[in-house]
């Protein structure tokens, strides 16, 4: 991890990425100097934020609007993180065997005759289901971004392969 953020944060690398930090600066003050583009100048930042970062690690297109669905995903992630993350937010952080409890629980109800399953989404801990359905959502995410990346990658190579 050390080696991969040196090859990638050192002085000499750290160049490469004035063009696209003038880009996003360009783009703030313009939209900062017009007043019919928004009011909040927090989202034309986060919108900054998002985008340079974006651009920089993903190699994404700028982002323009700070009402990207993109934007608006990755605002999303940040504050589930950073609420997560609060020590105490979950009794699981106090009371750590609670990971065993089960996201679902079944039922079986036996009427003569028959045997019936039941699903029941009310019980057990509603915090883990949520908790692995974010995770599904942000891993799908960051995974095509990844792909997306990795798609750019190897592109390259398959021209000289031809």
């Amino acid at each position: 991890m050390r080696r991969a953020a040196h090859e990638a944060l050192a002085k000499t690398v750290l160049q490469r990425y004035y063009p696209i930090q003038t880009k996003e600066a360009t783009i703030l003050v313009l939209s900062l100097l017009t007043p019919s583009v928004s009011l909040n100048p927090d989202k034309q930042f986060q919108r900054l934020t998002a985008s340079t970062i974006m651009s920089i690690v993903y190699d994404h297109p700028t982002i323009v609007s700070e009402h990207d669905h993109t934007v608006k995903q990755i605002e999303e992630f940040n504050n589930r993180i950073s609420e997560a993350a609060l020590p105490g937010a979950h009794f699981v952080d106090i009371f750590p065997w609670m990971v065993h409890i089960p996201e679902r629980s079944w039922f079986i109800s036996i009427i003569p005759l028959y045997v019936v399953l039941t699903h029941d989404h009310t019980r057990f801990a509603k915090w883990k289901r949520e908790g692995l359905k974010q995770f599904t959502k942000d891993y799908a995410m960051f995974k095509s971004l990844l792909d997306r990346v990795r798609i750019d990658l190897v592109r390259p190579c398959l021209r000289f392969a031809i």
